[in-house]
């Protein structure tokens, strides 16, 4: 396992344990794929994620946005940061019951401000929403629990 998706994994499971918002969103997301700054999520869309059309709301868009960039991000920078800014375009609409994947990325991090994009698509790779999101980036990560025979 690669150390970026073994910090995405960690990440993930910090923030579920943590309890609050985006606990249950993020106990349900699945890493498929991480390289520093780039990771790919899957996620099915239930039924309590949904609005009055039975289609992802767009508030879980805007949570994935948020949460997904934010780790792609700690895979490249591994420092926590705070949100400063977000925007997000829905394009077309996710079911109940269907798979989307979720592809965080981290554009540039610098001393202070992270700038990541975030891109969700259907299981026919059609676009369904894109975000933007830039961090204030302060705190190093510390205390992962990281297996020593990453590479």
């Amino acid at each position: 396992m690669s150390l970026a998706r073994a910090v995405s994994k960690e990440m993930i499971r910090t923030m579920t344990s943590a309890g609050g918002f985006g606990q249950k969103t993020m106990s349900h997301l699945k890493v498929v794929e991480a390289v520093p700054g780039t990771v790919k999520f899957k996620l099915t869309v239930e039924k309590g994620d949904s609005n009055v059309y039975d289609t992802m709301h767009g508030g879980l868009g805007a949570s994935l946005v948020d949460l997904c960039s934010t780790v792609a991000i700690l895979s490249k920078c591994k420092r926590w940061g705070v949100s400063t800014d977000m925007q997000v375009s829905y394009l077309k609409a996710a079911p109940v019951g269907k798979e989307i994947t979720i592809v965080g990325q981290c554009d540039r991090a610098g001393k202070t401000l992270a700038f990541s994009s975030c891109f969700i698509y259907n299981e026919k790779g059609d676009l369904l929403l894109k975000g933007q999101h830039t961090k204030f980036m302060g705190t190093p990560l510390v205390d992962l629990e990281l297996d020593d025979e990453l590479d």
